[in-house]
């Protein structure tokens, strides 16, 4: 299929059911930080089931998630993957933990990379978080280096 067929056949509608059937988590935004859209994995991968508990925009999503990177270190406003896009920064495989606010009990560490939609002017249009749900290999992770910690012989040998 030429480039020219995709410009002319596709809309916003069959995209978007592309994008809902994907395992990967994708939340898209306005310029402003309006968060328009998510897909079924997003709000999976936030323990959620409607847009609308994801916040309207990224300050509600800030007031709503905490977020520490994996040194346990929290992020700052500016430092939301949210925030970062909508700032003009592009980044690829950004480890955060995330847990809703006042809910000590969840816990979801993401792998999240970003993605700037430009306008025919080169100018951007829409911003786009995309995430994977790295939660079982933190999990692992974290097994192996309590393992290691409390005998470290073995991997001596």
């Amino acid at each position: 299929m030429s480039q020219s067929v995709l410009a002319s056949e596709t809309n916003r509608s069959q995209l978007q059911q592309i994008i809902s059937g994907l395992t990967e988590g994708v939340i898209l935004t306005e310029v402003d930080r309006t968060i328009l859209w998510a897909n079924e994995a997003a709000l999976s991968m936030h323990g959620l089931t409607r847009l609308s508990e994801l916040g309207a925009n990224a300050q509600e999503y800030e007031e709503r998630f905490a977020l520490r990177y994996r040194n346990n270190h929290p992020l700052s406003s500016e430092q939301y993957p949210l925030n970062r896009v909508a700032a003009g920064e592009e980044f690829n495989d950004v480890l955060v933990e995330v847990r809703p606010v006042g809910e000590p009990d969840f816990l979801w560490v993401h792998r999240l990379r970003s993605l700037t939609i430009t306008d025919a002017k080169g100018q951007p249009e829409l911003l786009v978080l995309i995430l994977s749900d790295a939660t079982e290999w933190a999990s692992a992770e974290e097994r192996f280096e309590k393992t290691f910690n409390a005998n470290p012989a073995p991997a001596v040998i």
